[in-house]
């Protein structure tokens, strides 16, 4: 795999149309082609001069691909990993973006890719959506995780992580179950509580307009694309539920010492926090 040949992005939204970006800025000679369901993002990328072709199906693209990056959510990458599967090349390496990576797997495993795929999870985004919110920058500096199966040749694992760097990504490998865990707690979670805290206010009567910087920055992933969480939510639902229980009982435990003034335990209790912000004990 190098960064000389022809790719193929499957989604045009904010991480696909991010990765036709950057390519374009860091590998002009890479030819890219996109592929999207919605003929608008289609011809948003044409214009934008950063894919040479589009289509809507796909199917003749990634026949002539080196790599395919399925770039949509989550049941539409596992969808369109189905539909394209016959049609890829034999040395056609696939890799993704999609936050959890067994369900992807798995999908490589029944389509017998196994041994070349190369699950990615490139930690950025943005509650914002499609592709009029990608950004040629968007993966600079952020943490890659990567997985894959024994079946995949050490060379193949090689020239993923360094396309993901090429793009400007930091690789660390890891195990799938191990990474779907982490992002229901790190990712998922942090997602629906930013939901209840923006219902919550919502409820009290207040707008977004009243919030200040901290009530922005609390409510900001309220803005997020619900589709594009939907299959994440039903996917992670055991573990983001435990985390979602261990965040209420918090709360419940903080709203008990209010209600009995005891403001210098919930003190101690922010302190213990503000420390783990911090990095503290890492």
């Amino acid at each position: 795999m190098t960064l000389d040949g022809r790719v193929v992005v499957v989604g045009l939204g904010l991480m696909g149309g991010s990765v036709a970006r950057t390519l374009k800025r860091v590998a002009p000679q890479v030819e890219v082609d996109g592929v999207d369901p919605d003929p608008v993002a289609g011809a948003r990328a044409l214009d934008a001069g950063v894919i040479a072709r589009y289509d809507a199906e796909g199917s003749h693209l990634v026949a002539e691909a080196d790599t395919v990056v399925l770039a949509a959510p989550l049941k539409a990458s596992l969808g369109a990993m189905g539909e394209l599967a016959s049609a890829l090349g034999p040395q056609t390496v696939v890799t993704d973006v999609v936050s959890l990576k067994r369900p992807l797997l798995a999908r490589a495993e029944s389509l017998g890719l196994l041994d070349r795929f190369v699950g990615a999870h490139p930690m950025c985004g943005s509650e914002a959506s499609g592709f009029g919110a990608s950004r040629d920058d968007l993966f600079k500096g952020a943490p890659v995780w990567l997985v894959a199966h024994d079946d995949v040749a050490p060379q193949l694992r090689a020239g993923v992580e360094d396309f993901w760097t090429a793009l400007g990504c930091e690789p660390r490998w890891t195990e799938a179950r191990e990474h779907d865990e982490r992002m229901a707690w790190i990712s998922h979670l942090p997602q629906l509580v930013s939901n209840a805290l923006a219902g919550a206010i919502h409820a009290a009567g207040y707008s977004h307009s009243d919030l200040g910087p901290g009530g922005r920055d609390m409510t900001r992933l309220a803005g997020s694309s619900p589709e594009m969480w939907k299959d994440l939510m039903e996917t992670s639902a055991p573990t983001l539920g435990t985390g979602l229980t261990s965040v209420g009982r918090a709360l419940q435990v903080v709203g008990d010492l209010l209600a009995r003034r005891e403001v210098d335990r919930i003190a101690e209790f922010m302190e213990r926090t503000r420390g783990w912000q911090a990095g503290e004990g890492e």
